[in-house]
């Protein structure tokens, strides 16, 4: 008995775009397929397609893309392939878009040019995964109308954040393992030497200075008042961009804090050593980790080319140890939904790093009872605050062994810059860490996911319900049994 697979279709058909990935539907139609394949070419499906919408002439002006969640296009898919391979279930919707799709040994690519990707158009290009790095860098540079030398690309990564520079520049996109559908940036500036490193340098004004004062006045203070304001840190702060520099892995922090100090937005910085500069990397332009130990060469601080750090200047000197963590710490005002100014407080890990140990050394810098404060940490992505309060230990069922309780592993993940809340119980009743700024946030995110869900939502709706009904009861898989077999240990 021969049995006929139906497969339907829906086609929309794109027109040319100066932007490519924005979609302006101009004919929607639905196609049925009888087949009794399952190996159905793409081909022949742009072909039926164009047949319907009378594009007969210009069948190589065309492509078939699909869709992601988010509705952004698809490369185009491979026409030598099958409807199996490309995964183009029943009831997909499929895109007519114009262009033509790469061939069996080519790759389809988006770039940006910027060092933001989210920030610049997305633009496409179809090349040989044969050719090398730089001459896809000429052929970018070309069809976005720049010239120069001084360009490289870099890799865009999982979380759409532009990697590391490709400094193999000689290399092919093959060897390098680039596929279809990644993101390159195009990004200015030439590549350092090999050996070398390019670290973008931010300047962070107001760390180390008190709030409200211009530096320049803050040199005229007196040593001993400087020392007090040691530590208070200025609020919504912006980080200021002051340069790149260029230096070699196997030079120490000393000499990368040396070689920073040259930067011409950094002359006016009066700074008697390196012990008067603390460096941070940044993450998401946030400081999260500080960089210690002068004579370590760079290459021993894992930083790699395109990392951005951010320069603190301190006002006496520091040299933090390996188990010390620098926390941003602020007293909640009593009874209010608000906070006196940030103040930095060293924490020194060495013996533990519970919760028990952290509450006793703020209560100590606040000269309180240990009994009569809260401690809880900020998690600004989310706008929530986590209590931090001692817990028994766990045992593992598997090991039977006690597992120590330690701040920087999970749920805390405790690191440098962290913000931590203290609540005076003495004078304050209030236990609730939040703020107004954090509802504002949260409702912001609520907002943001339901709008994401609604276009997730929006683009499956359709095909959701008609692969549903198409399949229907009887073409789901048969069920099978399953047996478990348990052996006995005693």
């Amino acid at each position: 008995m021969l049995v006929y697979l139906t497969k339907v279709v829906r086609f929309v058909c794109i027109p040319p775009s100066k932007n490519p990935g924005e979609i302006h539907t101009t004919a929607t139609l639905q196609v049925s397929f009888k087949t009794s394949r399952q190996f159905t070419l793409l081909s022949e499906v742009k072909l039926k397609a164009m047949e319907e919408l009378q594009l007969q002439d210009q069948l190589s002006e065309y492509s078939l893309r699909q869709v992601d969640r988010n509705g952004k296009l698809l490369p185009p898919a491979r026409e030598n392939m099958s409807i199996r391979q490309a995964g183009v279930k029943l009831t997909s919707t499929l895109f007519l878009c114009h262009g033509s799709a790469p061939g069996a040994t080519q790759l389809f690519l988006f770039y940006t040019v910027g060092a933001d990707p989210p920030s610049g158009p997305e633009m496409e290009i179809i090349v040989e995964e044969t050719i090398t790095v730089k001459e896809c860098l000429k052929l970018m540079l070309k069809m976005s109308g720049l010239e120069g030398e001084c360009w490289h690309l870099r890799k865009v990564d999982w979380c759409y954040e532009a990697g590391d520079a490709i400094t193999e520049e000689e290399a092919t996109l093959a060897k390098l393992k680039i596929s279809s559908g990644d993101t390159l940036v195009v990004t200015e500036g030439r590549l350092p030497p090999k050996g070398f490193l390019r670290l973008p340098v931010w300047l962070y004004p107001g760390q180390g200075v008190c709030t409200g004062q211009p530096e320049s006045e803050i040199n005229h203070i007196a040593e001993g008042v400087a020392e007090l304001c040691v530590g208070i840190l200025a609020v919504d702060a912006e980080l200021q961009f002051v340069g790149d520099v260029e230096i070699s892995g196997e030079a120490s922090l000393e000499d990368l804090k040396t070689q920073v100090m040259t930067l011409p937005n950094l002359q006016d910085l009066s700074v008697p050593s390196a012990e008067y500069l603390r460096f941070w990397v940044l993450e998401g332009k946030r400081p999260t980790k500080i960089l210690r130990g002068n004579q370590l060469h760079i290459n021993k601080l894992k930083l790699g080319s395109g990392t951005e750090i951010c320069v603190q200047h301190l006002l006496k000197e520091e040299n933090l140890g390996p188990k010390e963590l620098v926390l941003r710490v602020k007293m909640g005002v009593p009874q209010e939904r608000l906070y006196y100014p940030e103040v930095e407080l060293v924490w020194d890990t060495a013996k533990e790093c519970t919760a028990r140990a952290l509450r006793q050394t703020i209560a100590s810098h606040y000269c309180l009872p240990l009994d009569k404060i809260e401690v809880a940490k900020y998690f600004p992505d989310k706008y929530e605050w986590m209590a931090v309060s001692s817990w028994s230990q766990q045992i593992s069922k598997r090991k039977k062994k006690k597992k120590n309780e330690n701040l920087q592993g999970a749920p805390f993940h405790l690191k440098d810059g962290d913000i931590i809340g203290v609540k005076n119980l003495l004078i304050d009743s209030n236990r609730n860490f939040s703020t107004a700024k954090d509802d504002l946030g949260k409702q912001q995110l609520r907002q943001e996911a339901e709008k994401k869900k609604k276009s997730s939502a929006n683009l499956q709706n359709s095909e959701s319900g008609q692969e549903k009904r198409a399949l229907g009861r009887n073409s789901r898989r048969p069920e099978l049994s399953l047996s478990i077999s348990v052996r006995e240990f005693r």
